[in-house]
């Protein structure tokens, strides 16, 4: 991981305490300058990069490919810093290191912390009340327009357009404990509202979708389906993560979501256990007409067995359109934890997934399934163990596996075959939040080797 610093003007006392505290933690500092080395010098020892100020953009981009390379051998083993004077994404040496880094070593991940600029240090010093529109400029033309106070940010947006600006961001409450950035732009905002405006793509650590998309959801309201993954806070997809922390209001699934995920949302958060359907559907609708994010967190995966298609009829009924993120679903989480594959040349190359019969299901397959003899994987269905244990047609020297919680930090691995396992299982007490895997995959022997590798 790589922070990008910010250590203010140059006094030593207008440095942050959220700087000082990253100096500290940071097993390596980099720094542009002697006069960073010096602010930095009290809390880490820092190790400078030379910045040459040259013309000839071959050998400059040599230079920052260099000392990308450096501080990225480095952010790869743990976190690392790069301090500079001011603000960091401000006119600073650290903004073309970033862009690089993005470009060659996309797995690293950056964040930044805000530092006092030299534009309100100079405010400070000539007692200049910025109190209204003001540019600041390096003589390049203006392709970036910040709005503060956005309290009509939809109607301002209309305005930036016919100026030619076709990026935007908005944002509520930065750094505060209800902080909400967003791609898209709701019709109201507040005393604490910003926008960012820009002629060509932004480059931030949210996902935005392409232009053309962006054009044609203005006019749509959408909520965003999220996968949460398996139960592990760190198996959430970025995208996922990244609604979540920018949503107004978040829906999730009750106790199959990890609490620690939840930990990720700002906004406001609502337990969905015990409600019905259309009431699902009424505070949805209703929070996404208000102008709000919203977004309908599941576990695991939405499409396996998320019971999304009747909210998403209900929601396109009141004309609003969904878009789904992905997840983990937690049989790939279990087959993580048992540490094979599913599909196995010359044992299997069928992967069943079913679940059992039960109160919102008549009937169930599994018997008929079983006959193929490939890997059955079974959601929903650890307290009915014993009895699927009985159907399936299976030698009962097959072996099977009860993974309870995969990828959460109680998770439990129970082995065994079919005919035993339901003892095995029952005797952890074990009846619940379970994936069930029967196959010879478990234990492959005799398998062929893959065409991969010749």
């Amino acid at each position: 991981m790589l922070i990008g610093i910010g250590l203010g003007p140059g006094n030593p006392d207008l440095l942050t305490l959220a700087a000082i505290k990253a100096l500290k933690e940071s097993r390596k500092v980099f720094v542009p300058g002697k006069l960073a080395e010096k602010l930095v010098s009290p809390y880490a020892k820092a190790q400078m990069l030379d910045f040459p100020m040259i013309l000839d953009k071959k050998e400059l981009s040599k230079l920052w490919e260099k000392n990308a390379g450096i501080v990225a051998l480095e952010a790869k083993k743990g976190m690392v810093s790069f301090a500079v004077l001011g603000d960091p994404n401000v006119f600073s040496t650290f903004s073309h290191l970033k862009r690089t880094i993005e470009e060659k070593y996309p797995e690293i991940e950056i964040t930044t912390i805000p530092g006092v600029s030299s534009i309100t240090a100079q405010a400070a010093r000539t007692n200049t009340s910025m109190d209204s529109s003001f540019i600041v400029s390096d003589g390049s033309p203006v392709n970036t327009k910040i709005i503060l106070k956005s309290k009509h940010p939809e109607d301002v947006k209309k305005t930036l357009i016919e100026e030619g600006f076709d990026e935007f961001i908005f944002a509520r409450r930065l750094f505060m404990e209800n902080e909400f950035v967003t791609g898209e732009i709701p019709r109201t905002g507040d005393y604490f509202s910003l926008m960012v405006a820009k002629r060509g793509k932004i480059r931030t650590n949210i996902e935005y979708d392409n232009k053309s998309d962006n054009k044609d959801k203005t006019n749509k309201k959408i909520i965003y389906f999220v996968g949460a993954g398996p139960g592990n806070p760190k198996y959430i997809t970025v995208r996922g993560r990244e609604l979540l922390e920018s949503a107004d209001f978040v829906m999730y699934a009750g106790s199959l979501v990890n609490p620690v995920i939840l930990n990720y949302v700002h906004g406001e958060k609502l337990d969905s256990f015990g409600m019905k359907l259309e009431d699902i559907a009424d505070v949805l609708s209703n929070k996404v007409d208000e102008g709000r994010t919203v977004v309908r967190l599941h576990s695991g995966d939405p499409s396996l067995y998320g019971a999304i298609i009747e909210q998403i009829d209900c929601l396109k009924k009141r004309g609003i359109d969904v878009e789904i993120v992905p997840g983990v679903t937690s049989l790939f989480a279990a087959a993580a934890s048992l540490k094979t594959q599913l599909t196995i040349n010359g044992i299997t190359e069928t992967l069943i997934i079913t679940r059992p019969a039960g109160t919102t299901l008549v009937k169930d397959s599994i018997r008929e399934l079983s006959r193929h003899n490939a890997t059955m994987a079974i959601y929903l269905g650890t307290d009915k163990l014993r009895k699927i244990m009985k159907e399936v047609e299976y030698p009962e020297e097959t072996p099977a596996a009860v993974v309870y919680h995969a990828s959460w930090e109680d998770e439990l691995v129970i082995l065994g075959t079919v005919g035993d396992i339901a003892d095995r299982v029952e005797a952890e007490g074990i009846n619940r939040s379970s994936m069930i895997v029967i196959g010879n995959v478990l234990t492959p022997q005799n398998y062929k080797r893959s065409h991969l590798y010749g």
